[in-house]
């Protein structure tokens, strides 16, 4: 099963500070997501419930 967790590429941010921020802001959002998919009763879930939970957390708004 797999999951695409889109975020803003922070590489096209202009200016050292707000690129670092970017990239900063990139890490928390996987950060976040990997720690809810980590928290998930992956062995409890069938498939089909499985790949909603991945779609959700992909749909998180940081």
């Amino acid at each position: 099963m797999t999951a695409h967790w889109g975020i803003p590429d922070p590489a096209h941010i202009e200016g050292d500070e707000a690129r670092r921020k970017a990239f900063n802001h990139a890490a928390d959002q996987l950060a976040r997501r990997i720690q809810l998919f980590m928290s998930l009763p992956v062995d409890k879930l069938d498939k089909l419930v499985l790949k909603e939970k991945l779609t959700e957390i992909g749909r998180i708004k940081d």
